[in-house]
């Protein structure tokens, strides 16, 4: 084991030596780079349109909906085929439904939604896809330093795309109009998945892909994923807790966008800074993980959770951009406490065949926590007031994880050995 001065190296050694990594971290920051200028351009178009902040949560429903219904067939799809083509894939057919969407709004607001959920189908696939192709390409002590620099690609384009969403509205409405600036940024968000999907071919690697057994349909292969994770007590505590930061994440996400426009007296700009901070903080909180080669999973996820549910509840106390900006950072930085060390954990106790399957699990698990909550969030804000909705939201989460923390397995290491349940043939 490396001494822990020499860590920090090992960031910069795994993007200089190993070409397919490097290629696949920034095809990452290229594409998340674009989910960003989208995200603010959806905001922008459906609440000026609107005028609603149950409108917009609905909105955010749409893009997470299909990992609820698709979610756990698209493990099984991930598994069944080569993983560098299905990411590939992936990228270029999204470019159609994302240029189309700035022009149906001109006809109903419900043309969006369904373009948004189109958009987000094939996002279901390149998710856990992504997270699969991982141990083809990186070796395992390597796994952590991967899953940190992952997010800290995927969130330093957050940090750059934020911005140049807002700025793209801006700048692009001031020379022409709203419409045009729309149509400006959704088609940049295009050209992302274009460069990233090149990139991506470029990546070489033998295929992931394994022959599914005579007579094991797709509903038997998404049953066998799902014994998986509820006979390792460890991958489904960690699934678990974790649920918890999707639910608060998911209330607060139309919260923001109300919190922008009303209690920052602002608009487009003003929300991209907020999303730029909270991948400012996750970015801190990646490098910070990447220097570790272990990490107690429990105890960091534990931690990450409350220190997300105490920033998001003290935003509810403000009312001017910089400390905003800094209680969000903050989130931020839990959020990558909670979120790179599980993905290690599963990555380290799931055996290959099956990683596909658990991570679209869990990814179908978090975005139903998210469907559920951004409405509800929405609907709060809406009712209750955004300050009053996000101080409730975060003392809500702070108190349900000191509850979890009290069941031993949520605080364990993530480094034992489990035995697990053979699955059903």
């Amino acid at each position: 084991m490396q001494e822990l001065d020499d860590r920090p190296s090992r960031n910069l050694e795994l993007l200089r030596t190993n070409r397919n990594f490097t290629l696949l971290w920034i095809a990452d920051f290229v594409s998340s780079l674009g989910d960003r200028i989208h995200q603010v351009a959806m905001a922008a178009l459906v609440y000026t349109v609107t005028g609603s902040l149950t409108q917009t949560g609905i909105a955010f429903v749409a893009t997470a909906l299909p990992d609820l219904v698709l979610g756990p067939f698209a493990g099984v799809l991930v598994d069944r085929r080569d993983r560098r083509r299905v990411l590939i894939a992936c990228d270029l057919i999204r470019i159609p439904p994302v240029l189309m969407i700035p022009f149906v709004a001109d006809f109903h607001i419900v043309f969006v939604y369904l373009l948004l959920f189109c958009v987000n189908s094939l996002a279901v696939l390149f998710k856990p896809a992504r997270r699969a192709i991982i141990p083809s390409i990186v070796k395992p002590k390597d796994y952590n330093t991967a899953n940190s620099l992952g997010s800290v690609s995927e969130n330093s384009s957050d940090i750059v795309g934020y911005p140049i969403g807002g700025g793209l509205l801006l700048l692009f409405g001031y020379l022409f109009d709203q419409h045009t600036s729309l149509v400006i940024a959704f088609s940049v968000d295009a050209l992302t998945y274009l460069i990233s999907a090149i990139l991506i071919f470029a990546i070489s690697t033998t295929s992931t892909a394994y022959v599914a057994q005579s007579g094991r349909t797709i509903w038997h292969e998404m049953v066998e994923g799902v014994v998986f994770v509820w006979n390792h007590r460890l991958v489904l505590a960690n699934t678990m807790v974790t649920l918890l930061g999707p639910i608060a994440l998911g209330a607060a996400t139309p919260l923001y966008v109300g919190y922008a426009w009303d209690i920052l007296d602002g608009g487009e700009w003003e929300y991209s800074l907020i999303g730029a901070g909270i991948s400012v903080g996750t970015v801190l909180g990646g490098l910070w993980l990447s220097t570790k080669i272990r990490v107690n999973t429990g105890i960091t996820v534990v931690s990450g959770l409350a220190l997300m549910g105490a920033s998001v509840g003290a935003m509810g106390f403000v009312s001017s951009l910089i400390p905003a900006i800094v209680f969000i950072t903050i989130s931020g930085f839990g959020s990558a406490m909670v979120l790179i060390p599980g993905v290690t954990l599963v990555q380290d106790h799931t055996p290959d065949k099956l990683l596909g399957r658990v991570f679209s699990i869990r990814q179908t698990l978090f975005y139903s926590a998210i469907v559920f909550s951004t409405f509800i969030g929405g609907w709060a804000g809406d009712v209750f007031g955004i300050q009053v909705a996000l101080i409730t939201c975060g003392l809500v989460l702070v108190v349900l994880v000191s509850l979890a923390s009290l069941i031993p397995s949520v605080r364990a290491s993530g480094h034992e050995q489990v035995v697990v349940s053979p699955s059903p043939d």
